[in-house]
Formats: structure tokens, C-alpha cells, sequence
């Protein structure tokens, strides 16, 4: 599977996911430490509420995607990818707070770690989320896209 960089899908899928990573930020920040909001569903709901709006964005104006024909496989593929991605840095987030609670009694200090944490663990599964997402919003379907010969060219009288 390769992946283009360059496009400009790319450069609007970052910014939307440096947006949606603001939000789950914030409402992780919020939960955590000054809603006394254990780590895994706060961690959950902050995942939950940043991939709304990522959805919308990298749908709407990442890729240029607009109506209901693909809607239904473009919801299944984003919630596939978004999950799996989603599960580790629920799992991450929560997995650094069980370690860091006995050594950090300052849940503001705590707060700080599993914010970092929360956005560091979303850095291994960027790229390959984006390859998985330019298939599912700009596959051969897409509009604009190529659309392949059924039959090689040299064979076509």
C-alpha cells in the first residue's frame, strides 16, 4: 500500500487530526482532572467526542467527499480504523495511569502525563490510518477518481 504525502488530503487529513486531538484534549482534560473522572472512560468519552468531528472533516474536506452513496462503507471503514487506533490510546492511557498513580499524588501532574501520553500514543497508527482512509474516501469509486479498464488495453481492438 503506498502512501501519497504529497496530496493534498493529507495535509487537510493532519490538520483535521490535530483538531480532533485538540478536542479529546481537552475533554480528557477536563474529565480527568477537574470532573474526578477515572482514566479509561475518561479517556473513552475524550476519544468518542474528537472522532465526530475528524470523521466529518476528513470526509467533508479532506478527501471532498459529499452526499449519501458511500456513506454507509465510509462510516464502516472509518469506524474500524478509528476503533483499532482508538483501542491504543484508551489502553495506553489508562495503562500509564494505573503505573503512575501510586508514584504521582498530584492528579494535576497526572493529568499532564496522560494528556502526553494520549497524544504520543496516537503517533504509530497516523500513517497507517491515513493509508486505510485514502482507500476508503478516495477508492476508485471516489469521485474524480480513474476509473480502471476492465480489460488491458493491448487487448481492446
Amino acid at each position: 500500500m503506498h502512501v501519497h504525502l504529497g496530496k493534498p488530503a493529507f495535509s487537510r487529513y493532519s490538520v483535521a487530526s490535530l483538531l480532533a486531538t485538540g478536542i479529546s484534549q481537552l475533554v480528557l482534560f477536563g474529565l480527568y482532572a477537574w470532573g474526578g473522572v477515572g482514566a479509561l472512560p475518561a479517556s473513552v468519552i475524550a476519544f468518542a467526542v474528537g472522532a465526530v468531528p475528524h470523521f466529518v472533516l476528513v470526509r467533508w474536506w479532506a478527501w471532498g467527499q459529499r452526499g449519501v452513496p458511500r456513506l454507509t462503507g465510509q462510516v464502516v471503514g472509518y469506524l474500524v480504523t478509528t476503533v483499532v487506533g482508538g483501542l491504543v490510546s484508551v489502553v495506553l492511557t489508562a495503562g500509564v495511569d494505573w503505573l503512575v498513580e501510586p508514584l504521582l499524588a498530584d492528579r494535576g501532574v497526572r493529568t499532564l502525563v496522560l494528556n502526553v501520553t494520549y497524544a504520543l500514543s496516537g503517533l504509530p497508527v497516523f500513517l497507517a490510518k491515513y493509508a486505510v482512509l485514502d482507500r476508503v474516501f478516495a477508492g476508485p469509486e471516489a469521485p474524480g477518481a480513474a476509473a480502471l479498464p476492465s480489460e488491458p488495453l493491448a487487448g481492446r481492438a
